[in-house]
């Protein structure tokens, strides 16, 4: 899975770095940049007046600009003889506060073209994610263009050259992967909001909140957000660069303080965390507002605090073998780099580049589905314990078969089914007779042993699909469908009983189960389920625990069955005498023989 996702990162990478097919291209024959300590100088000035000023500048230099400096760059461009006249340039940093171009008109005067984040990204020359303009180079002919930038940190940035059409196909490739990644991260913020409704978990619609959260930071840091989102509002789009990131590492500790639970372990580390997560959440509300040293400080402290608390957190838990752990180090392993990336550069040590942007969002990409699966191995332990208290209401704890209540839900959809649509079904009851003797034999433990033994022996004569539910302390019931003949019930049932008193292989001690049974085919007897449960419970009652008839039917609608109130009381008479059945049932085919108490029943 980790080659996977490299293989992934390496895709997406290779198609967010489309400008370097451009170098061969360019039109750039110098390159030399004025850092102006203040912001009056004109164009005029600076391409008279000032021109010794400037210094050659090679690519990716960063340069010292801060508040109330402003870095003037001059290109001398020259195309081939034969070229078309339309170029373009592009700046391709998101976050730059003003950029103008200025190029000579044909008339001699100076024609300029803006954008940056400080401009409503809809008054912008060419309204994009980042600074674009229009180049008119006439073939052969080599042309002085300069480029204004202020901005409030020292910062370096590529300079994209090339023919306009070359230009436009470079930024239709570079959304497709952006496209990609901010639409899985909304589907995935979709998917954990149903996941929330679906199991009730508050933990899904937090991590939703988490998702949404990176969404729009990814959204604001690659300028797609200005672009679409606030492209009228140039102080949020300014500022939300700083802001949700901020934002979002807040968010970040606090999820994982949660998902890694260290807080029974280290409940100083665990303190430490949450005070952190408050404390960044509170700067974003504070970062619009600051300037300077100390916007760059909050950005700086609430990213580094986030990957070391990240990193901490998720050790931690790896440490005592939490699976969690592992899940969140791989899911950061690729954003701590670029987080380290975006500081440095805060700090003008590295130049703007698509590492600090575009990588970003892939990492991120990355980081959210695998922090899901680390939610979701978290989710599993503790839904898998709440699964197996709510079964404990469908199943019998002891025997895994289906608790008293299911079963009577699924006997009065057999007898729908055999009233409305005519199917074929059988209704069995049976009781262990001899449990009672071998818990006060054996013991409880062995008793229940006993009755472990009976569910496994049942197995043998049932169907997966038929219900098979306890209820009683030794008493089962079973639905067979499709039996619409007392023969294949009867043989089944002998099996059972036989096989309830035949040894266990391998047993150093084998107690024989003694099992009754008492039937019902409801192709011949149509009651409602309370009707057909106390019948058959009467039917057991009335057997003796000698009897050698231990399976029994009741009889049909149409055949000489006594009333329901009478069948304990005649079989009760049967048994003592010996030589009659109960009204209302009937023994087993194959088994007529009287009652004897000096032997115990056999199939």
């Amino acid at each position: 899975m980790l080659l996977a996702l490299v293989l992934a990162l390496g895709c997406v990478l290779g198609l967010l770095r489309p400008g370097a097919a451009l170098a061969d291209e360019s039109p750039v024959r110098a390159q030399a940049a004025w850092v102006e300590v203040g912001q009056q100088a004109t164009i005029e000035q600076a391409s008279t007046r000032f021109a010794g000023q400037f210094k050659p500048a090679p690519a990716h230099t960063v340069f010292p600009v801060a508040s109330g400096k402003t870095l003037w760059i001059r290109l001398r461009l020259q195309t081939e003889p034969g070229a078309a006249p339309d170029w373009g340039l592009d700046l391709p940093v998101p976050l730059l506060d003003f950029v103008t171009l200025y190029q000579p008109g044909p008339n001699g005067q100076w024609l300029a073209q803006r954008a940056g984040d400080t401009l409503a990204v809809a008054s912008w020359s060419r309204p994009g994610r980042y600074a674009s303009f229009d180049l008119n180079l006439p073939p052969g002919a080599p042309r002085d263009v300069y480029l204004q930038v202020r901005h409030r940190d020292p910062i370096g940035f590529e300079l994209r050259i090339a023919p306009a059409s070359a230009l436009e196909q470079v930024r239709k490739v570079e959304y497709l992967p952006l496209g990609m990644i901010l639409g899985t991260l909304l589907l995935l913020t979709a998917w954990c909001l149903i996941q929330a409704a679906i199991h009730r978990d508050p933990v899904y619609a937090w991590y939703s909140l988490y998702a949404a959260g990176m969404t729009l930071t990814m959204a604001s840091i690659t300028g797609v957000a200005g672009q679409l989102l606030w492209n009228q509002s140039p102080f949020w789009a300014d500022r939300a660069q700083g802001a949700l990131p901020i934002a979002l590492a807040g968010i970040n500790i606090l999820f994982l303080r949660h998902l890694c639970l260290v807080d029974a372990r280290y409940p100083k580390v665990d303190r430490v965390a949450l005070a952190t997560g408050i404390l960044a959440v509170s700067m974003a509300f504070v970062y619009p507002w600051a300037e300077g040293w100390f916007s760059n400080a909050l950005v700086s402290f609430s990213l580094l605090s986030s990957l070391v608390l990240t990193f901490v957190l998720a050790g931690l838990a790896w440490r005592r073998g939490d699976p969690v752990g592992g899940w969140v180090l791989l899911a950061y392993a690729p954003l701590a780099l670029t987080i380290l990336a975006v500081v440095v550069r805060l700090y003008g040590w590295i130049a703007a580049t698509w590492l600090t942007f575009d990588a970003s969002a892939v990492a991120s990409a990355m980081a959210v589905p695998l922090l899901l699966g680390a939610l979701n191995a978290r989710s599993r332990d503790r839904h898998g314990v709440q699964t197996r208290v709510n079964k404990l209401t469908e199943q019998d704890a002891l025997t895994g078969l289906l608790s008293s209540a299911m079963f009577e839900r699924q006997l009065k959809n057999a007898v729908s089914g055999a009233i409305m649509r005519r199917e074929a079904a059988a209704v069995v009851v049976l009781e262990v007779i001899n449990l009672q003797r071998i818990r006060q034999s054996y013991g409880d433990a062995m008793a229940e042993q006993c009755l472990l033994r009976a569910v496994i022996k049942l197995h043998r004569v049932v169907r997966d699909s038929d219900p098979a539910g306890r209820i009683d302390t030794g008493r089962f019931g079973l639905i067979l469908e499709g039996v619409n003949a007392r023969d294949d019930l009867q043989e089944r049932m002998v099996r059972l009983v036989s096989a309830g008193l035949t040894p266990s292989r391998g047993a150093k001690l084998d107690i024989p189960l003694q099992f009754h049974v008492a039937c019902v085919l409801l192709s011949e007897r149509v009651m409602t389920p309370a009707l057909i449960l106390r019948d058959l419970e009467r039917l057991l009652a009335g057997m003796s625990p000698r009897t050698r008839r231990p399976i029994r039917f009741l009889e049909p609608d149409d055949g000489r069955a006594g009333a329901p109130s009478d069948v304990l009381e005649t079989g009760a008479r049967a048994d003592r005498r010996g030589n009659s059945t109960a009204p209302g049932a009937s023994s087993a085919p194959g088994s007529s023989r009287p009652d004897s108490d000096a032997s115990t029943g056999g199939g």
